[in-house]
């Protein structure tokens, strides 16, 4: 997806990006400021570890120019908050499916017991969605217990509390190694809205040039990720602590959630939208062009291909 120029602009702008440094999807972004991809599109890109809720208000007030958490950007959105998402990079759940061993399938989930972070929570969601997609209705067939955060889930399912729960990359990679089953990863059958960049309506407006250069630096940290494997494998393991054996499942993993064009499907925004609606108990009718505008990203994606 074209290669990178050697020279770098005299002056960089410095842009503000708020991230999260759990899990693995800001990686396009890091893999990208990590091999200087940003500066000769003239950006100097600050990142800002910031919980999702709190980066939208700040995306809002001017504070951050841009955010990775596209689940939390759509979901402000639709609430009414001036925000879009510009780009979806990772279309997909880097979740998995994990269960005690004597489970052997999603189907065998009739009568047990899932755990969740809450009956809200996006993973909550995407349970549900991977249960109906099994023939398992998870109103009638299963028992959903709220437990809270990953680290408190993995410790339901070690006892057996839970019968399985969701495990985000890394942990259910962990998971395996320690004997529980991995049943089903999401990003192989799911489509969710994960990882991107959310910025303000206002931004669109006042700096679509930048905009597009902040895409484009994203989509060639992309193409460096996939074409320098073990250099993106010892990232994932300096800049996430992980062992070889398992940055190498994660990288493999998450390569399989990325999406090609930088978009994500109407059926995902319009999944995400009305999931959003069930949390707020809202019968409200929302457009997706109230929380997406690919116009930057097609441009973008169409300009790369043509190098």
């Amino acid at each position: 997806l074209g290669a990178v120029a050697i020279t770098c602009p005299a002056t960089l702008e410095r842009v503000r990006v708020g991230y999260s440094v759990g899990g693995l999807i800001p990686f396009p972004v890091v893999v990208a400021r990590e091999n200087k991809i940003f500066e000769p599109l003239a950006l100097d890109v600050e990142l800002i570890n910031i919980p999702p809720t709190l980066a939208v208000t700040a995306l809002v007030s001017g504070d951050l120019q841009y955010v990775i958490f596209a689940g939390t950007t759509l979901n402000a959105a639709v609430r009414g908050l001036p925000v879009k998402l510009v780009m979806v990079y990772n279309d997909r759940p880097l979740f998995s499916l994990m269960s005690r061993p004597e489970i052997r399938s999603v189907k065998d989930m009739k009568g047990k017991v899932l755990g969740v972070a809450s009956l809200t929570s996006g993973e909550s969601f995407l349970s549900r969605r991977l249960l109906k997609e099994a023939g398992v209705d998870p109103d009638r067939d299963v028992t959903l217990r709220s437990i809270g955060n990953t680290p408190d889930r993995l410790v339901a399912l070690k006892t057996g509390v839970v019968d399985a729960t969701t495990l985000t990359v890394p942990v259910d990679i962990q998971a395996e190694k320690q004997g529980l089953r991995r049943l089903a990863f999401m990003g192989e059958i799911l489509e969710s809205i994960n990882g991107g960049l959310g910025v303000s309506e206002r931004w669109i407006q006042q700096r679509p040039d930048q905009i597009k250069r902040m895409i484009t630096g994203v989509f060639r940290g992309m193409a460096h990720a996939r074409t320098h494997r073990q250099e993106s494998i010892a990232l994932v393991m300096s800049k996430w602590k992980m062992e070889r054996d398992v940055a190498e499942k994660a990288f493999d993993l998450m390569l399989k959630t990325w999406s090609d064009n930088g978009q994500a499907s109407d059926q995902a925004l319009q999944t995400g939208i009305e999931e959003s609606l069930k949390v707020s108990s809202s019968k409200q009718s929302v457009p997706l062009s109230r929380v997406a505008d690919f116009s930057f990203a097609r441009e973008v994606y169409r300009e790369l291909k043509e190098k």
